[in-house]
């Protein structure tokens, strides 16, 4: 009978551990998606950044 606590223990710690390698692994793919949006925001900074620099190519050309 004295076995059984450290039994119950142990199976507690292993449950414990299982949900957080399943957590570990959410915060990855959200790692994941994050870097994803990070590449999608530079881009578009990037799309902007070339308008703006034709909007002043042409209030330079039109003497704005």
């Amino acid at each position: 009978m004295a076995d059984e606590p450290d039994n119950m223990v142990l199976k507690l710690l292993r449950e414990i551990r299982e949900r957080m390698d399943i957590v570990e692994a959410k915060i990855d793919d959200l790692k994941i998606g994050q870097d994803g949006h990070t590449g999608i925001l530079i881009g578009l900074g990037h799309y902007m950044h070339s308008i703006d620099e034709r909007v002043e190519h042409l209030e330079t050309k039109l003497g704005a």
